[in-house]
C-alpha cells in the first residue's frame, strides 16, 4: 500500500508539474505572440526597408508635384496658344476682308479707265496706254468695248499690240 500511494503521489507530482509546465511556456508564448523573433540582422534589414520606402514614398510625391507643375504649365500654354490663334484668325479676316476691298477698288477703277479711254481719240489713248503697265493695260482693254479696243490697239507699237493681244487672247479678251 505505501508503494501504490508512493506512486500515486509521484505520478501526481509529475502529472501537476507537467501541467505547471506547460502551462508556463503557453503563457510566455501567448504573451510573445505579438511580438516578432528578430534578431539585430532583422531590424536593420526592416530599418533599410523603411527607409527605401520613405524615399520612395518622397520621390513619388516630388514627381506628382512636378506633373501638377506642368499641368498647369500646359494649361497657360493652351489658353496663350487659344488666344493667339483667335488673335491670328482677326487678322486673318481683316486681311481678307481688305483684299476683297482693294479688288472692288481695282475693278472699279479699271473700268473708270475704260470708259475715260474710250471716250477719248484712239491716237490720243493709245500713247497714253503704252507707257501703262501691262497688267493694268489688260485690265483696262478688257473692259472696254472691242471695237474701241481694237481702234486704240491699231494706233499702238505693233511689238507691243502683239503683245497685249496675245495676253488678252490668254485672259478670255474684251467684254
Amino acid at each position: 500500500m505505501k508503494s501504490v500511494l508512493i506512486i500515486s503521489v509521484v505520478t501526481f507530482a509529475l502529472i501537476f508539474g507537467g501541467v505547471v509546465v506547460v502551462s508556463t511556456q503557453l503563457n510566455d508564448a501567448a504573451s510573445n505572440a505579438g511580438k516578432p523573433n528578430m534578431g539585430p540582422e532583422d531590424y536593420e534589414a526592416a530599418e533599410r526597408v523603411f527607409r527605401d520606402m520613405a524615399l520612395e514614398r518622397d520621390r513619388i510625391q516630388q514627381e506628382k508635384e512636378e506633373l501638377l507643375a506642368l499641368g498647369q504649365s500646359v494649361a497657360v500654354q493652351e489658353q496663350v496658344l487659344n488666344l493667339s490663334r483667335e488673335q491670328l484668325l482677326a487678322v486673318i479676316k481683316k486681311m481678307e476682308s481688305r483684299q476683297q476691298e482693294y479688288i472692288e477698288e481695282r475693278e472699279n477703277s479699271a473700268t473708270k479707265l475704260a470708259k475715260m479711254y474710250e471716250a477719248m481719240k484712239p491716237a490720243q489713248a493709245a500713247p497714253i496706254m503704252q507707257s501703262l503697265d501691262m497688267e493694268i493695260i489688260l485690265d483696262i482693254m478688257t473692259r472696254m468695248k472691242d471695237r474701241q479696243a481694237a481702234k486704240i490697239l491699231a494706233k499702238m507699237d505693233p511689238g507691243l499690240a502683239a503683245r497685249i493681244s496675245t495676253r488678252m487672247s490668254l485672259t478670255g479678251g474684251t467684254s
